[in-house]
């Protein structure tokens, strides 16, 4: 009878330790996995931002996602029959290159002046036309006329 009681209990230990592992093993896989979607969502979320020279450079190279920050060529604004593209060209101040850019997107009343800074992301396409749904415009006169009345902004 002393045999029977001591093989249940070592019949038990295994299968305590064994359901003990496979949670162990379990929260160290669900963990890995999560750990990867943070790290690969952070990724590819983040962009960095290109003079035009160098978006025109490393587009040569690669064809990923890039993100550009330049100001607006005067008179090269036109929009396309349809109304639903734009096209236009930028520039920056450190070089006389400049980029092609085609918008399809919706497009505000007040769309560019002078002083604004044009951020747009995207990819350079074959034709050399730099090809983005994402635009965003930091106009710094908007906030010219408030510094002038005596308000800080720091």
């Amino acid at each position: 009878m002393d045999n029977n009681i001591e093989k249940t209990s070592n019949q038990n230990t295994p299968k305590f330790i064994n359901s003990r592992f496979k949670i162990i093993i379990a929260f160290i896989a669900i963990s890995i996995s999560v750990i990867y979607l943070v790290i690969s969502s952070f990724s590819s979320a983040t962009t960095n931002y290109l003079s035009v020279k160098d978006a025109i450079d490393e587009s040569q190279n690669s064809d990923t996602n890039l993100g550009v920050i330049g100001k607006l060529v005067p008179n090269t604004f036109r929009r396309s029959t349809d109304g639903l593209t734009a096209y236009f060209s930028i520039t920056d101040e450190f070089s006389n290159e400049q980029l092609s850019v085609s918008y399809s997107g919706e497009i505000g009343e007040i769309f560019f002046n002078e002083n604004a800074e044009i951020i747009i992301q995207g990819k350079m396409q074959q034709d050399g036309v730099f090809l983005t749904n994402t635009l965003s415009i930091k106009c710094p006169s908007k906030y010219v006329d408030n510094l002038e009345d005596g308000e800080d902004y720091s």
